[in-house]
């Protein structure tokens, strides 16, 4: 992949494109032990690890922007046998560990039996013992979207040795494997960078999902007042203007369709529409990419059944349990400010045309066939 591929989708938006995330950080518990000396504190100083030796696993990752339906798509994804869903995994070191959100079974990530089972088989020792701090730092440094020509002159997998980042991803997605035991690991993190630079680690098939919506259902939901049950309190999901929001969704969907596919193992694109009116042909898509069948936990045509899962961090729909109806929001198309809807619209119609959403008010999405 040439950055060339790239420039027709960020140089279109490039003074819109210089976003910085001013979110603020939560206080939590203070980091003690840095990864690097956990290594070396086990005679490790690179990933030479059994599971590394011939074996490998698969990374279901759906790419794009936030509000996208990715939850409920991954959720659903994690009822299939073999697969885990694993929730927004770049997000681990802060909210899961640092905030101490809660994981989609309703307890604290860094005492969730699983994910405990996960880092320590990852790091030698208890969640609460590792510098997640430097390492959430770690990964917001290299998930700029000015690390693009980094990432492309990188390459396929390759060694991680020195690399401090992508030796500590290879160790937590392995252990993710190994302590789950499924092999297939949906992760929902949607920044293509990091599905990008996880195309790199050793022993790691990445498969993506670009999941798109309408931009503007996209930036109106990012309006509303929502509750954040992360923390079992009163707290709300932040909110963002239309403008950033549909900044933020030209961001997304430029940079994935111009730097992933022929950088992943598979790439499939799934309008969120489409998945809500026909959700089996949907999964159907997504399990042709990977050649594998699967018995679909679907109730009907438009319902799914849903289990606990162990995902960590995204939208509140990630503790819904039991039979969940599969309906389309479109609330934005009669609620949305008609100076919001033209605004976000003047910032997004190339992807919008481009993926068959209408431009016009008077039109409507033609869904697939």
């Amino acid at each position: 992949m040439q950055i060339k591929a790239i420039c027709p989708y960020l140089f279109a938006w490039s003074s819109l494109f210089l976003i910085t995330d001013r979110s603020t950080n939560a206080e939590g518990c203070c980091a003690m032990v840095k990864i690097t000396n956990v290594h070396k504190r086990h005679g490790e100083d690179r990933v030479t690890r059994d599971e590394l030796n011939g074996s490998s696993l698969t990374v279901l990752y759906i790419a794009g922007s936030g509000r996208t339906g990715s939850t409920i798509l991954a959720n659903t994804l994690g009822q299939l046998d073999d697969f885990f869903a694993a929730g927004e995994l770049w997000n681990i070191w802060r909210r899961g560990l640092t905030e101490r959100r809660k994981c989609g079974c309703g307890s604290a990530v860094d005492v969730c039996p699983v994910w405990s089972a996960v880092l320590q088989r990852a790091f030698g020792c208890p969640p609460q013992r590792i510098d997640a701090n430097h390492l959430d730092a770690l990964a917001r440094k290299r998930l700029r979207a000015r690390e693009i020509p980094r990432i492309v002159a990188a390459g396929r997998a390759g060694s991680v040795h020195g690399d401090e980042y992508r030796e500590t991803l290879t160790r937590l997605y392995h252990a993710v494997r190994e302590v789950t035991r499924r092999p297939v690991i949906v992760d929902s993190s949607k920044s293509p960078m990091y599905a990008a630079l996880l195309a790199t680690l050793p022993g790691v098939r990445v498969q993506v999902v670009h999941l798109i919506r309408d931009a503007r259902a996209a930036a109106f939901s990012h309006g509303r007042l929502r509750d954040l049950p992360d923390f079992g309190d009163q707290r709300l999901m932040r909110r963002e203007r239309p403008l950033t929001a549909a900044r933020r969704w030209a961001k997304g969907h430029a940079i994935a369709r111009g730097l992933l596919p022929g950088r992943v193992s598979g790439f499939v694109t799934i309008r969120y529409e489409d998945f809500i009116d026909r959700p089996a042909a949907a999964l159907g898509r997504i399990l042709a990419l990977m050649d594998r069948s699967a018995a679909l936990p679907l109730v009907g045509e438009r319902a799914v059944r849903l289990d606990p899962t162990h995902s960590i961090s995204g939208n509140p729909a990630r503790f819904r349990t039991g039979i969940a109806e599969l309906r389309l929001d479109d609330e934005w198309r009669t609620a949305m400010p008609a100076r919001d809807r033209a605004l976000v619209t003047a910032v997004t119609w190339p992807l919008l045309i481009q993926y068959r959403y209408p431009v016009l008010r008077t039109q409507r999405v033609v869904l697939a066939t």
